[in-house]
């Protein structure tokens, strides 16, 4: 009698596990048994890092005119720009690193310009850029250093926000002194 009994209860508890097998959500989504279950918000994240990886360029030019341009362009991996926002309960987080460039001028082997390029840089040469959300890239200009007898670094900041993107001249003269010229007819906007 007693293993009856033991049988009996071991086969109910067996049909309460087989009857317990999701078939009220079998035919809803993912995201709805999430909601329903309040684990959505823990899943609905989408993180990513632009660029992904380290990225390094490095740029050694000798002019004709006496010039030695050294420039070591690099992604920081630890400053970077975020851009947050919301699409299909979906929360995105954009994280563009920043660059930075090491710039080594010399004009006839005397080195006339050596200084990090960078945010803190134009920050502290020149405040009304306004650069909290923006991204700083640098190129050199080549035409234009021979013919002008300087160097002429081009600096496009590129607002994450709103895609807009502004460029600056950072001409650089035989002597080391630099000034920034914000170039008006060169705007862009990206996609």
């Amino acid at each position: 009698m007693q293993k009856l009994s033991f049988l009996l209860a071991f086969i109910c508890v067996g049909l309460a596990f087989l009857s317990c097998d999701g078939r009220d959500r079998v035919y809803k989504s993912n995201s709805e048994v999430l909601k329903e279950n309040k684990l959505l918000d823990s899943f609905s994240e989408n993180i990513s890092y632009i660029p992904e990886t380290y990225s390094e360029v490095i740029t050694d030019t000798i002019l004709n005119n006496g010039f030695h341009i050294k420039i070591k362009t690099f992604s920081h991996m630890e400053q970077n720009v975020l851009k947050e926002f919301r699409q299909d309960s979906i929360n995105y987080k954009e994280y563009y690193r920043e660059f930075v460039s090491e710039v080594v001028i010399t004009k006839n082997s005397e080195e006339i310009f050596n200084k990090t390029i960078d945010k803190q840089f134009f920050n502290a040469f020149k405040n009304n850029l306004k650069l909290n959300n923006s991204i700083i890239k640098l190129i050199f200009d080549q035409t234009i250093s021979y013919k002008a007898n300087t160097v002429v670094l081009s600096v496009m900041i590129e607002k994450i926000d709103s895609k807009k993107i502004r460029f600056c001249d950072l001409i650089i003269d035989s002597e080391g002194n630099f000034k920034l010229k914000e170039v008006k007819e060169l705007y862009a906007y990206i996609n």
